[in-house]
Parts: C-alpha cells; structure tokens; sequence
C-alpha cells in the first residue's frame, strides 16, 4: 500500500512537471489577424483562429483539466472489487 502511494505521488510530480515543461517551454506560435470570409456565416473558422491565438492557453489548460476529468472518472468507475 505504501509503495502504490509513492508510485502515484511520482507519477503525479511527473504529469506536473510535464505540464510545466510544455507550458513553459511552448512558444505558442500564434497569427496576427483573423480571416474575413463573409460567405461564412457561422464563421468556423474565426472560431477556429481565436482558439489558436488569443485562447491558446486556456485551451490548452481546458484540455488537461478534462484529460484528468477523464481519468478520474475511468478510476471511480473501475472500482475496489475489480481488482
């Protein structure tokens, strides 16, 4: 029981440190201006270009906030007796 603690307190300090890293060391690269495409009415791909300029980062950090939703939801479901 001790060493499954110290096994998923290592693997939480390794997803950290991974968020860190990425979210330091990413350049996030983003685009000047949004294109006008005025046939387009629901405009997808503005919605498109925000996320990836302006949004980028609370994107990204959405995305692992539902990855670590996911997987918690995967543990409560498998349960103790399935083991």
């Amino acid at each position: 029981m001790r060493i499954n603690r110290l096994l998923s307190f290592l693997v939480a300090l390794l997803f950290t440190a991974i968020v860190i890293v990425g979210a330091f060391g990413t350049s996030w690269n983003t685009v000047s201006e949004l294109p006008q495409n005025p046939a387009d009415q629901s405009n997808i791909e503005g919605i498109g270009m925000l996320i990836f300029t302006h949004y980028v980062a609370p994107f990204e950090v959405l995305s692992i906030v539902l990855l670590a939703s996911l997987i918690g939801a995967i543990y409560l479901a498998k349960g103790e007796g399935n083991r």
